[in-house]
């Protein structure tokens, strides 16, 4: 291990601060770029030199890449080490696993994905006789997992149901947790929701593990959502020695229950802690850091700092106007391609963000066209492929017999005579019977209903199912190939003349190997951690980064990476921020918030990219360029507008800053955003503009609100969908509200 001194050396005072404080809790405010990695590995190593037994160490962050990255930081510094990194989910299961006993579980359960629970959620919502049309699963199943998140048992939510949406969801969510329960399997949110739990109600479990984990290190702490919270806070009763790591500029995840005052209030949940500050940013030019600090200092919600660099002054961030989507995705690719060309940058030193994954359709058709390697970060797509799925399926049943939804899908997979009605009885023999539906299945001769050929199906599926179980313990990719073999699966793809089932069949080829990759890098692995490694992935750990590839990908999928060249596109409102965003000042702040992570991506180039006019869903519409643009200064950001024959930049910058003088007052007396009109649009393009009646809505009239009373509306601006409307409200000030839904009753105009 290296010495003490060569722990330090290299880093500023304020990073030696938080590797050597010594016990008690520590809140490291890490500004983007700042090295926060660097002073967690150095931390930890520091403890194990301090001599802290590596076993009395844990330390979590919020992807599997991340935690990989981190074990091999701590292993160059520490080597031989056997500190617990993992991801919030991954230390659940594993806690699940380790103690199901003790918690009433079995150990083998199976971890279900979104469309997984999707299914269980139909299935309640049919036996609860409700319309699963109007109330979806996937929108029920969304309010369940918000309900796990904020530890909400299904009595609990029951009784603060304040509408019938919520009564709804509280009665399937009972009927969803039996269902589960029955299949031995825990969906996403029980991974953190039942630990929690756990620790919360079983003192002598909490002590133990308190005990066992002295000191606990949290990166990212700024997406912690409440379960999460629950767990780290008691870990951390007795040995209160947490150290949380995070950056509340770059709380992104409300819509997946993260809640950024948990990272605000931390001094006061920790009285007795100390705050460190790291604001010294290593990543990107003074351009850049200047221009993202300008626009996160517009939040609220913040604990303010202040970014510096010893970086370059470099090129000032770019903003670029054009005509159209089309015209968006053409110019960036076309840049990119001749920034390679030039011999400036290669394809993966670039990235595009955009805040949907619907806006990459016009990027794809670029890339092709004009022969610009790219990968878009969805996941790992590989793994989503039906045959893929199909023997996974398989795999995850030999694991857990109880599993439902993994045997429903392979019983008759190769086809094996087995149809819905005989299902059907098969399903209702194990309800009653109070078993599995592969139990059942050995049991088809008891099942007089079931007749032919479904009978013989069913019995050979069980019994090849429990002569593979027999062989479990074998290398997960020997295990692959056993089930390729023994199901027919294979056989199947190799004998079709689908075309089609030739890619097949090397994609399930394919799947022995990333099991036996798997198992090479520690051959103590089982096939249950390979299906849980896959079912815990994350959209980053799909990305091939040294690929020679443009990447790809949303903004929430961005964070935590760096790369020299960013482009954000579709910088407008209604987008970015996004629309549902509107009215709503906390939602503005995390849309502002994700507009900052975007930039702070960037090491020496960054465009802010914008159109005219946009087709979205299915019609052109004008956009109004996003008010974030705006907010950036006015020093340090060039404005580029293609389509302009010369003086482009300065055109287009003089442009932008007549339209913004006329509000300029009122934005900085309010603090509101001012929005900036669309240009005059290309006469050969013609959008289409959604009719809507007159409301008598302009600037200077007094309207009657049903919440917030008389108000007079300051701005009106867009069309349709993207319409929106401003109003001061004496008593509640400024709201922003979407044109085309909001009802208000027009008063009359202010008097001068």
């Amino acid at each position: 291990m290296s010495d003490s001194n060569d722990l330090l050396a290299d880093l500023t005072d304020d990073q030696r601060a938080a590797v050597t404080h010594g016990e008690g809790p520590l809140l490291i405010l890490a500004g983007a770029g700042s090295g926060k990695t660097r002073v967690i590995t150095r931390r930890v190593a520091h403890l194990l030199r301090s001599g802290v037994r590596a076993s009395n160490i844990l330390a979590i962050t919020f992807t599997n890449k991340a935690a990989s990255e981190m074990k091999n930081r701590v292993e160059k510094l520490a080597p031989g080490n056997r500190v617990w990194v993992s991801t919030f989910h991954s230390l659940g299961a594993r806690l699940l696993r380790q103690y199901a006993e003790r918690l009433g579980f079995d150990r083998n359960f199976t971890i279900y994905d979104v469309d997984d629970r999707n299914k269980l959620v139909k299935d309640a919502l049919e036996a609860s006789g409700m319309d699963n049309v109007k109330f979806s699963p996937e929108r029920v199943g969304g309010a369940i997992s918000k309900a796990k998140n904020q530890l909400l048992t299904p009595p609990q939510y029951e009784r603060t149901a304040t509408d019938f949406f919520q009564q709804v969801v509280g009665k399937v969510y009972h009927g969803y947790e039996k269902r589960l329960r029955k299949a031995n399997a825990m969906d996403f949110d029980d991974l953190l929701y039942l630990p929690a739990m756990a620790l919360k109600t079983n003192e002598e479990l909490r002590a133990e593990l308190d005990a066992r984990f002295k000191y606990v290190l949290i990166d990212e702490y700024q997406d912690t959502n409440s379960a999460q919270y629950q767990i780290v806070k008691q870990l951390s009763l007795n040995y209160p020695n947490l150290c949380v790591v995070g950056d509340p500029d770059q709380s992104i995840y409300k819509w997946r229950g993260s809640d950024i005052k948990i990272i605000l209030d931390f001094e006061r949940d920790f009285p007795d802690s100390r705050t460190i500050t790291l604001a010294q940013n290593y990543r990107s030019t003074k351009s850049i850091i200047h221009a993202a600090s300008v626009l996160i200092d517009h939040n609220k919600q913040r604990k303010k700092k202040d970014l510096v660099t010893d970086n370059p002054q470099g090129d000032p961030v770019r903003v670029i106007t054009f005509d159209n989507g089309l015209d968006e995705a053409e110019g960036v690719v076309l840049r990119i391609k001749e920034a390679v060309k030039s011999g400036k940058f290669k394809y993966r030193d670039h990235a595009i963000f955009m805040r949907i994954n619907a806006l990459t359709r016009s990027l794809e058709s670029a890339f092709v066209k004009h022969g610009v390697k790219f990968q878009i970060v969805k996941g790992l797509a590989f793994f989503e492929r039906k045959e893929n799925r199909d023997v996974l399926a398989y795999l995850r049943l030999l694991a857990n017999p109880q599993d439902t939804v993994s045997f429903l899908r392979v019983v008759n997979e190769p086809g094996r005579g087995i149809g819905k009605v005989s299902l059907d009885k098969l399903q209702g023999f194990a309800a009653d019977q109070e078993i599995g539906l592969l139990a059942a299945a050995g049991q088809v001769a008891k099942i007089t209903e079931i007749r032919g050929k479904a009978v013989s199906g069913l019995r050979d599926f069980h019994r090849m199912m429990s002569d593979l179980r027999a062989r479990l313990d074998l290398p997960p990719h020997d295990l692959v190939r056993l089930v390729l073999e023994k199901s027919g699966y294979e056989a199947m793809l190799r004998d079709s003349t689908d075309e089609d089932d030739a890619e097949r069949l090397a994609n399930v080829g394919e799947l022995v190997t990333a099991a036996k990759q798997f198992w090479d890098e520690d051959n103590t692995r089982t096939i249950t951690d390979f299906l849980e490694q896959i079912t815990l992935a994350s959209d980053v750990d799909g990305w091939d980064e040294q690929a020679d590839h443009v990447s790809v990908m949303t903004l929430h999928a961005s964070k935590g990476l760096e790369f020299p060249v960013v482009y954000v596109l579709a910088v407008e409102e209604g987008l970015l921020p996004h629309e549902r965003s509107m009215g709503r000042d906390d939602e503005i702040e995390e849309e502002r918030r994700l507009c900052f992570v975007g930039m702070t991506r960037a090491m020496k180039e960054l465009y802010m990219c914008h159109a005219r006019m946009r087709e979205f869903r299915g019609q052109l519409n004008y956009c109004i360029p996003s008010g974030f643009l705006q907010e950036l200064p006015r020093g340090g950001v060039e404005f580029i507008d293609p389509s302009m024959a010369r003086n482009a930049a300065r055109t287009a910058a003089d442009e932008w800053r007549l339209k913004a003088s006329s509000a300029a007052k009122d934005w900085a007396d309010t603090g509101a955003r001012p929005f900036i009109p669309p240009r005059k649009p290309n006469p050969e393009l013609k959008p289409t503009i959604p009719d809507a009646p007159d409301t008598g809505l302009a600037v200077g009239v007094l309207v009657q609100h049903e919440e917030f009373g008389l108000g007079n509306v300051t701005d009106v601006s867009g069309y349709g969908a993207l319409r929106r409307v401003k109003i001061r409200f004496p008593a509640h000030g400024e709201k922003v509200f979407a044109g085309d839904k909001i009802r208000l009753k027009v008063v009359g105009r202010k008097k001068a």
